[in-house]
C-alpha cells in the first residue's frame, strides 16, 4: 500500500510538472474551446449586453441578478411583490454558494444582469473544461487525451440546455474532479487513505497541508458549492467509492476516509440550508412552494435511451428520426441527457473492459472503478430507481435525477481518453494527432447539430423595445412609480398562462431601478393577498389596487384568451402600448383621485389595508376544499377540520377573522373553536352564524381546530357533510 508519506510526495510532484508543463496543453484545450464555441455560437455576431435567452428561467436568474444591484444580494428586493417585496429564502439556489458569490462578483462589476448571465454561460465553458482536464490528468490520462476527453465533456447536450435557462447547472466542471477522486479512492493510490485521531488536532494541521489531502478537500468543496444536484451525485459516489472500497480491500482506514469525505459534502451541503431553516424558525415553513412528488421523479428520471440514442434534431436526418420515434413516450424529461457516439463508444469500451477484467480475475482497475460508478449512479437516476424508493419515503426534494447523466458522460469519456493514450502509444507524430483531432471533430458535431439561439439581431431589436417601453412607462407615471402586472400569476414555478411564459413578467423589472413591480413576491406569504382580487371585474380590480397605491396597471395580452376583449372594454384606452402590441399600461392616478373624492381617503386607506393584509386563511385538515354557490365561497366540512391563519411577516398581527357558518341538517347544534386562550362557542344552523373573532396570529400563524355536534347530512354524497363555512375574511384591527 502507498503511504501517506509517497502520496502527498507524488501529488507535490505533480503539482510542480503542472506549473512547468501542464499550462501548455490548458492553453491548447481553452484555445480549442474558445475556437468551438465560436463556430457553434456564432460570437461574431453576439451582443455581449443583449441577453442570448430571454424567456422562462433565465428571465428569472437575470432577476436574482437585478435584486444584488437594488438590495446587495440575490434573494431579496423592495422592487418585486411590492408592497411586501421578494425573499427567496423559500426558494434558494441552496448548495451554489460558489456560484453565488462568482454571479454576485460579476455584476457588482458590470452592473448589467444582461451581460452578467451571458458572461457566467459562455465562462462557464473553460470552467468544464478545466473541471474534465483536471480530472482526466487525476486518472493518470495523458495530457493529449485529457485535452479531448475535456472538450468532448464540455460540448455535451447537457450544457447548451440547461443554459442559460438553468443558469448554474450548466456550471457542471466540479463533476470530472469528485469522479475521479471517488475513483482514486477506489484504486491504488487514494488522495486520502487514512484520517488522523479526532483530538489530535496538531496532526490535522499538519495533515490538512499534504497537497494530497489538500486537493481531496477543495475537491469537496467545490462539488458541494456548485450546485445542490452535484452535491448530492458528489456524497452518493463518495458513498458508492466507499463501499466498494471496502468489500473489495477490507481497509477500514481507506473506508472510513472515504466516507467521511462523503459526509463532509453534506455538511457543507446542509450549512448552506441555514437561512432557509432560520426563516422557517421564524415565520414557519412555505407550505404553497411546489413539492416534488414522485411523478416528478419519475417524469425527469435518466433513460437508457436518453443517454445513448442521437440528439435532439441531429444534423444527419436519420439519427434525427431516432431521436424522433423516442419522443413518443410519457415520460420526456429534459431530454439533456445524451452523450453522442463518442460516448456511446466510451460506455462500450468500460462495459468490455471491466468484464474482461473481471472474466480473468485481474483487479478492475481504472475501467472497473468508473463501470460501477456509472452503473451505480444509473440506477440510482433511472425510472423506478433508487431516487423513485427515497422518494416512496418521502425524499422528493430533488426530481431531476436525469441530471446524474452528467457522471456517466465523464465516465465514458474518460474511458475514450484512455483509448486514445493507447492509439497514441502505437501512433507517432501526425498520425497520433489525427486520431485525436478526428475523434474530437466526430464527437462535437455529433451532439451539437445547429445553432441552439435565437438570432442574436432579433434578441436585440425585442431587448431594445421593452427597456424604450419601460423607460416610457417611467416617463408616464414617475420614475418611483408602482406597477400592479395583470394577470395575476403565482411565483415562482407556475405554468405558462396562455402564451404567456413563467417568470416572464419579471421583464419589465429588468429595465428599470426605481419602478416597483407586483409580481415576484413568493406564494405562500404575503403576497397572497393579491388571491383576494380573484372575481373581480377588470375595472372593478383597476379601482382596488388603484386604492392600495399603485400608480399603473400592466396588462400583458398573451396571458389571456378569449376574456381579453371584455377586459379591455372594462378598462378603457390605454395609456402606453408596446410596439409589438403585445403590452398595455394603463394609469390608475386618476381612479385613485376619484375614489378619494367619492369616498374620502380614509375610507379608501381602510378599504386598502384590509386588501393587502398579510394574515391569509388556509383551509386544512378536513376541509374538503372551496366551491362556488349563489355567488358565495364555501367548503363543507365533517365534525372536525382546522383552519389556518398564516403570518409571514417577523411580528405579531391583530386581525378580525370572521366567516359564516352554518349546519347542514336542520335543528340547533353548536360549533366550537378552539386555539384562542378560551374556546369560543357558537350556535348553529342551517340559515347560517356570523362567527367574529378578534385574534393575535403571531408569526407563522396558528391553527383554528372546528368541531360540531350537527349530525352528518344524509346524502349520496360520500363525504362527511355536517357543516359548512362561508366568506372566511381577514380584516386588520382599526384604532
Amino acid at each position: 500500500m502507498t503511504s501517506d508519506a509517497d502520496t502527498s510526495k507524488g501529488v507535490a510532484s505533480a503539482c510542480r510538472r503542472a506549473l512547468r508543463d501542464e499550462w501548455r496543453a490548458v492553453s491548447v484545450g481553452m484555445g480549442v474551446v474558445l475556437v468551438v464555441m465560436t463556430r457553434l455560437f456564432r460570437l461574431w455576431e453576439l451582443r455581449p449586453r443583449v441577453p442570448i435567452v430571454n424567456w422562462g428561467d433565465a428571465v428569472f436568474a437575470m432577476g436574482t441578478l437585478r435584486n444584488v444591484l437594488a438590495s446587495g444580494w440575490y434573494s431579496t428586493s423592495d422592487l418585486v411583490g411590492v408592497p411586501y417585496g421578494q425573499d427567496l429564502r423559500d426558494y434558494p439556489a441552496v448548495g451554489d454558494l460558489l456560484h453565488v458569490a462568482m454571479s454576485w462578483l460579476l455584476v457588482s462589476l458590470t452592473g448589467e444582469p444582461a451581460l452578467t448571465m451571458n458572461l457566467f454561460f459562455f465562462g462557464s465553458y473553460f470552467t468544464v473544461f478545466l473541471g474534465a482536464y483536471a480530472g482526466s490528468r487525476m486518472l493518470d490520462i495523458g495530457q493529449w487525451s485529457a485535452v479531448s476527453v475535456g472538450v468532448l465533456y464540455t460540448f455535451l447536450p447537457f450544457h447548451v440546455v440547461h443554459g442559460p435557462s438553468h443558469l448554474f447547472l450548466s456550471s457542471y466542471g466540479a463533476v470530472p474532479l469528485f469522479v475521479a477522486l471517488a475513483v482514486r479512492q477506489m484504486g491504488d493510490r487514494p488522495l486520502v487513505d487514512s484520517l488522523p485521531g479526532i483530538r489530535r488536532w496538531r496532526t490535522w494541521l499538519g495533515w490538512v497541508r499534504q497537497p494530497a489531502h489538500l486537493a481531496a478537500i477543495v475537491i469537496v468543496l467545490l462539488g458541494a458549492t456548485t450546485g445542490i444536484y452535484y452535491a448530492v451525485f458528489l456524497v452518493f459516489t463518495l458513498l458508492v467509492a466507499g463501499v466498494i472500497a471496502g468489500l473489495a480491500r477490507f481497509d477500514h482506514r481507506r473506508v472510513s476516509s472515504t466516507l467521511a469525505l462523503s459526509a463532509a459534502a453534506a455538511v457543507v451541503l446542509l450549512v448552506q440550508f441555514i437561512p432557509v431553516w432560520m426563516l422557517h424558525r421564524q415565520i414557519g415553513p412555505n407550505l404553497e412552494i411546489k413539492a416534488r412528488g414522485l411523478g416528478n421523479i419519475e417524469y425527469y428520471s435518466l433513460k437508457l435511451s436518453d443517454l445513448v440514442l442521437p440528439v435532439n434534431g441531429h444534423r444527419f436526418q436519420v439519427l434525427a428520426d431516432l431521436r424522433n420515434e423516442s419522443l413518443e413516450v410519457s415520460l420526456l424529461g429534459e431530454r439533456a441527457e445524451a452523450i453522442g457516439l463518442v460516448g456511446l463508444v466510451g460506455l462500450v469500451l468500460l462495459a468490455l473492459v471491466a468484464s474482461a477484467r473481471l472474466v480473468r480475475g485481474l483487479a478492475g482497475g481504472r475501467h472497473g472503478a468508473m463501470a460501477l460508478i456509472a452503473g451505480a449512479v444509473f440506477v440510482m437516476g433511472t425510472v423506478g430507481g433508487g431516487a423513485t424508493v427515497l422518494g416512496v419515503f418521502g425524499l422528493t426534494y430533488l426530481r431531476a435525477w436525469g441530471r446524474i447523466s452528467v457522471v456517466v458522460a465523464f465516465c465514458a469519456f474518460a474511458a475514450v481518453g484512455i483509448g486514445l493514450d493507447r492509439v497514441r502509444s502505437r501512433l507517432r507524430g501526425s498520425s497520433a494527432l489525427f486520431v485525436v483531432a478526428l475523434v474530437v471533430t466526430i464527437g462535437v458535431l455529433d451532439t451539437n447539430p445547429r445553432f441552439p439561439f435565437v438570432p442574436y439581431d432579433h434578441m436585440a431589436n425585442a431587448w431594445a423595445s421593452e427597456k424604450a417601453f419601460v423607460h416610457r412607462v417611467e416617463d408616464l407615471l414617475g420614475e418611483d412609480a408602482e406597477i400592479f402586472q395583470l394577470p395575476i400569476v403565482p411565483f415562482p414555478e407556475n405554468p405558462s398562462v396562455y402564451r404567456m411564459r413563467d417568470y416572464e413578467h419579471l421583464r419589465g423589472y429588468l429595465h428599470s431601478d426605481t419602478l416597483g413591480w407586483s409580481y415576484g413576491g413568493v406564494k405562500g406569504r404575503a403576497s397572497d393577498w393579491q388571491q383576494r382580487l380573484a372575481g373581480l371585474s377588470a375595472d372593478e380590480l383597476a379601482e382596488a389596487v388603484a386604492g392600495v397605491g399603485f400608480d399603473g396597471l400592466w396588462l400583458d395580452r398573451f396571458g389571456y384568451g378569449s376574456e381579453l376583449a371584455e377586459i379591455e372594454t372594462l378598462l378603457g384606452l390605454p395609456a402606453l402600448e408596446s410596439d409589438n402590441g403585445r403590452l398595455a399600461v394603463y394609469d390608475l392616478r386618476p381612479v385613485r383621485a376619484a375614489l378619494v373624492e367619492t369616498l374620502g381617503s380614509d375610507v379608501v386607506e381602510r378599504d386598502a389595508a384590509v386588501l393587502i393584509e398579510p394574515v391569509t386563511v388556509g383551509l386544512g385538515e378536513g376541509f374538503y376544499g372551496l366551491e362556488l354557490g349563489a355567488g358565495r365561497r364555501f367548503s363543507w366540512a365533517p365534525e372536525r377540520a382546522e383552519i389556518r391563519l398564516r403570518n409571514p411577516t417577523t411580528g405579531t398581527r391583530s386581525v378580525l377573522f370572521s366567516f359564516v357558518a352554518a349546519s347542514a341538517v336542520e335543528g340547533q347544534w353548536v360549533l366550537d373553536v378552539e386555539g384562542l386562550p378560551a374556546i369560543s362557542r357558537f350556535p348553529l344552523t342551517t340559515d347560517g352564524t356570523f362567527v367574529n373573532l378578534a385574534i393575535e396570529v403571531p408569526s407563522g400563524g396558528l391553527s383554528l381546530k372546528l368541531r360540531t355536534d350537527a349530525p352528518r347530512l344524509e346524502t349520496t354524497d360520500p363525504r362527511e357533510i355536517r357543516f359548512r363555512i362561508l366568506d372566511p375574511l381577514i380584516e386588520p384591527t382599526f384604532d
